[in-house]
């Protein structure tokens, strides 16, 4: 993390929000930006927003949405987690990157990624009339001229053309999602910031990651300070039952947003999701036992329950507030 001088910050809090479609899309919008307010008067660092196309894990368009954050907020950075780079034009995304940086005054952290995995962006691929097993190819010839544009110029031939705003700042606030050993030692190469998910599907998260980690930091060679945002979701409650009563009550209502993983039930959701949940001191306990939240820059801590709902409120101040003043602070050993 980065703050507003440029200076690097570890073990920044942050909150990264999905926000499923509703019937009431200025209701949904509404709250995503109320949330990021209260995050940012409780002490939150940074706040994230997933984008994805006809899925109910995001919002089809995260820097429109954060231009509009960004006026109803002052010192809280506004990041996407992730921009899935093979459904935009390269050069016309970093036009609205600049905007929204410069709408927000340099507060855009730029996370870029894929796609949405688990299948969450097979409907988009055909949307968009690409081929889903094209994806790499399609994104590093994308990202490519993403990270051209970035510099402020294109050279069209006859004449260099100036993206305006000037976005150059932004090359140093880069982030790359992955979760493959080779992309993490190209993101180490490039000097880019890594975005690790919440759940890795080859074998336990903690130590997937920080295999990935170990790729990042081997090919790391930029003077800038490395950054490593892990994702983890948590529910803070009274104790591991009432937190598995919240879920399950919301379950009930609407099953639509936690059955991405194949869950027919709240537990099963809650396992295969690999949310942290219960008490303070369990949620603790495990985030410090997990090898790569350890080894982190950022913490991106979901919660999953409806960003409506007064519980998603408590949980955001608790994890603020009790959660987070128990968690490691200070450069991990890893990179410092």
């Amino acid at each position: 993390m980065t703050d507003s001088n440029g200076e690097h910050t570890p073990r920044g809090l942050s909150i990264f929000l999905q926000t499923p479609p509703g019937e009431n899309p200025g209701a949904v919008y509404a709250d995503a930006i109320g949330l990021i307010e209260l995050a940012e008067q409780v002490g939150y660092g940074t706040a994230w927003i997933a984008e994805a196309h006809f899925a109910p894990i995001g919002l089809p368009s995260a820097l429109a949405f954060l231009a509009a954050a960004a006026q109803r907020t002052s010192r809280i950075r506004l990041g996407t987690a992730v921009v899935p780079l093979v459904f935009d034009n390269p050069i016309r995304l970093a036009e609205t990157a600049a905007v929204t940086d410069f709408l927000s005054a340099g507060r855009l952290e730029f996370g870029v990624g894929k796609s949405n995995g688990g299948g969450f962006s097979t409907a988009a691929f055909a949307a968009f009339q690409l081929a889903e097993d094209d994806k790499d190819v399609l994104y590093d010839r994308a990202f490519a001229e993403l990270r051209r544009a970035l510099t402020g110029t294109i050279d069209v031939g006859d004449r260099t053309l100036q993206v305006y705003p000037p976005p150059q700042s932004l090359l140093s606030r880069v982030w790359q999602a992955t979760a493959t050993p080779d992309n993490a030692a190209a993101i180490g190469r490039a000097g880019d910031g890594l975005l690790l998910h919440r759940l890795a599907f080859e074998g336990e998260t903690g130590p997937v990651q920080s295999a990935l980690i170990d790729r990042y930091l081997d090919a790391y060679t930029s003077d800038r300070p490395p950054r490593i945002g892990v994702s983890r979701s948590v529910l803070p409650a009274a104790s591991r039952s009432d937190a598995e009563a919240l879920v399950r009550a919301d379950f009930a209502r609407d099953p639509r947003p936690y059955t991405g993983f194949g869950a027919t039930t709240a537990e099963e959701f809650l396992s295969r999701s690999n949310v942290y949940y219960g008490s303070v001191d369990e949620i603790a306990e495990r985030l410090g036992a997990d090898e790569a939240v350890a080894r982190s820059t950022e913490y991106l801590f979901s919660i999953p329950l409806p960003n409506s709902s007064p519980e998603f409120r408590d949980a955001l101040a608790v994890v603020a507030n009790e959660l987070h003043p128990r968690l490691p602070l200070g450069l991990p050993q890893a990179v410092a």
